[in-house]
């Protein structure tokens, strides 16, 4: 089974004491979570994961802000957000993504660990966890570490007007440039950025991904499922609900490999 894997950093070094981020990719299949549904090949592909008494936590996304602190997978059931993080290393957590960017979390003085859904309507939902880690755990500053996954870069995301001023003056003027008329491009990597900076994370404990979800190809065909790629052909009057059948959604999590 497909997928990426990578390091959290420490100082610009890789922690090898720290948990890996993972995160499916096109030709691993749709990875969509309800609580309602059922759905056999994201089933299959944590079960090539998962190690006897590891278990996944995921709540059903509703990009949103709201982040979940567990002990026990069994907290997050039936849960609505876009956010899990834990202490317990026998958890997996886990979000879905498609465009939208994931972040991995790995606080390096509990332990604690997870993975954000951070959309544009979810983005501030770094400093939610941040500050949900920091309250329980009194980490410092540059205990954390976060790493920015793939996702929809500047050079596919156009936005208009008003979303492009609502960015400015809540996540800093160099996540969004102007092209023409009402149209401007939006990088949730640099607005993410803003507030980690703003937090006080070092940027040696920051690692972004370059690779575009939407454009990205590897050996000529590309490599991520995209929302706006997919169903850029579909009628604009589409529900979302049915746009929804039409692209290949994206799990990322966190996992110790033990």
């Amino acid at each position: 089974m497909s997928f990426l894997t990578g390091n959290f950093f420490y100082n610009g070094k890789p922690l090898s004491s720290a948990p890996l981020w993972g995160m499916s990719v096109l030709e691993s299949g749709n990875m969509r979570f309800r609580w309602n549904e059922t759905n056999s090949v994201r089933d299959n592909f944590f079960s090539s994961i998962c190690a006897e008494k590891r278990k996944i936590a995921q709540p059903e996304l509703i990009h949103s802000k709201t982040v979940y602190e567990v002990s026990s997978a069994d907290e997050i059931f039936k849960k609505k957000g876009d956010g899990i993080l834990t202490s317990n290393k026998f958890i997996i957590p886990a979000v879905t993504v498609a465009d939208c960017m994931p972040i991995f979390v790995y606080d390096k003085n509990s332990n604690a660990f997870g993975v954000l859904h951070s959309g544009w309507k979810g983005t501030g939902i770094v400093k939610e966890a941040f500050f949900m880690l920091n309250k329980k755990y009194g980490s410092n500053t540059d205990d954390f570490c976060f790493v920015l996954g793939p996702h929809i870069n500047s050079c596919c995301y156009s936005i208009d007007k008003d979303r492009a001023e609502y960015f400015a003056e809540n996540f800093g003027s160099e996540c969004v440039s102007f092209i023409d008329g009402n149209k401007y491009s939006l990088s949730l990597a640099d607005a993410n950025l803003f507030l980690l900076k703003k937090i006080g994370i070092p940027d040696g404990n920051v690692f972004v991904s370059k690779e575009c979800t939407c454009c990205f190809k590897e050996n000529g065909a590309f490599k991520y499922g995209s929302f706006r790629r997919q169903t850029s052909s579909l009628p604009q009057d589409l529900p979302l609900e049915e746009k929804q059948k039409h692209f290949t959604v994206q799990t990322a999590f966190v996992f110790y490999s033990f």
